[in-house]
């Protein structure tokens, strides 16, 4: 129905701009998705060195 509706009933620069949106929604999906990755890698690294300082014991 959606497709439909963009292919027969919409004007041709409403599609245009429809499809140039949906291109830059893709894109800005993207860099956020690996935004999130490499702050969870960040956040897992942290996490994993305070977990190993813990374990770290220093005799005097």
């Amino acid at each position: 129905m959606k497709k439909w509706l963009l292919e027969h009933f919409l004007p041709m620069w409403a599609k245009q701009t429809v499809f140039a949106d949906c291109r830059r929604l893709v894109r800005d999906n993207q860099r956020l998705a690996a935004r999130i990755r490499e702050l969870e890698a960040y956040t897992r690294g942290l996490e994993k060195g305070i977990r190993k300082r813990r374990e770290l014991t220093i005799d005097d």
